[in-house]
């Protein structure tokens, strides 16, 4: 017969050991607590530190404002501007819409209609003249910014409130390219916007000597001609590997506004434009 005193010291040795446990769980929960506690002092009083008051702390506050409004705002114009970026999944380099050419019935040309390009002269083989023209007129920061010149539109916007007209423009070669390349002409803040962002993509894509050879071959020169090649044969009848000074600046003043300063439209014009580009030289 088993003695009653056995199951007694049974319960009695299990109860020690419950006890044991929350003693142990009481005293990790309680120095856990202080641990806690004292980060939470450490934390603050480091804190302290760099706690400012006054005119520091308005700053500081209008600063964390700015940014937390640009980066908001930065957010919006990248929505409205991915749209743009499906253009170029494309073969957006490939050129079209040539010029129909008329042959004689012994093969001599008689004449051209629509628009008119030629094939393309490597910028490395280009006059310096032309290159230092183009660069002096339309961008003369060219090769010191990523496809945004920041200087250079805080300049014209200078001029232009100073003129209370448009006297100068902002848009660095990037952007007209991009512009040339994906968008219409119309005046619009979400082109502008979508303009902004494919210059970024066209500079992190493209060298700068790919991007000025393009703009040179894309931009429309009046009279129907694509390209300073085209335009060369078409105002003077010469490569634009020929061209004088006097050439060079007339041409590089056609790419504010082709159909306005065309010699063949307005030789005054073209003239007074082609002083301009020299007197920026």
């Amino acid at each position: 017969m088993a003695s009653p005193s056995k199951p007694s010291k049974r319960r009695g040795r299990i109860a020690s050991a419950l006890l044991a446990v929350d003693a142990w769980l009481d005293t990790s929960l309680y120095e856990i607590g202080f641990k806690a506690r004292e980060f939470w002092e450490a934390a603050t009083i480091f804190s302290r530190r760099f706690r400012v008051h006054g005119w520091r702390r308005a700053i500081i506050e209008v600063l964390s404002e700015g940014f937390t409004m640009g980066a908001g705002g930065f957010v919006v114009l990248l929505a409205l501007a991915m749209p743009a970026f499906d253009i170029t999944t494309g073969d957006w380099r490939n050129q079209g819409d040539f010029a129909v050419t008329f042959l004689d019935r012994y093969g001599n040309e008689i004449g051209q209609r629509g628009i008119i390009q030629r094939d393309s002269v490597p910028v490395d083989e280009m006059p310096d003249i032309v290159i230092k023209a183009v660069l002096a007129t339309e961008d003369r920061r060219f090769f010191d910014h990523y496809g945004i010149d920041v200087l250079g539109l805080s300049r014209a916007l200078f001029e232009n409130m100073r003129a209370n007209s448009v006297v100068q423009g902002g848009s660095s070669i990037t952007q007209q390219l991009a512009k040339n390349l994906f968008l219409s002409n119309e005046r619009t803040l979400e082109r502008k916007i979508k303009e902004a962002f494919l210059s970024l993509w066209l500079e992190a894509n493209l060298s700068k000597k790919e991007i000025l050879q393009l703009y040179l071959d894309r931009a429309y020169m009046g009279g129907g001609t694509f390209g300073i090649e085209a335009a060369a044969d078409f105002y003077f009848g010469k490569s634009v590997k020929d061209l004088s000074l006097a050439e060079a600046a007339m041409l590089a003043g056609l790419f504010k506004a082709p159909t306005k300063y065309a010699p063949h439209i307005n030789l005054p014009a073209a003239r007074a434009r082609a002083n301009v580009v020299l007197s920026n030289l």
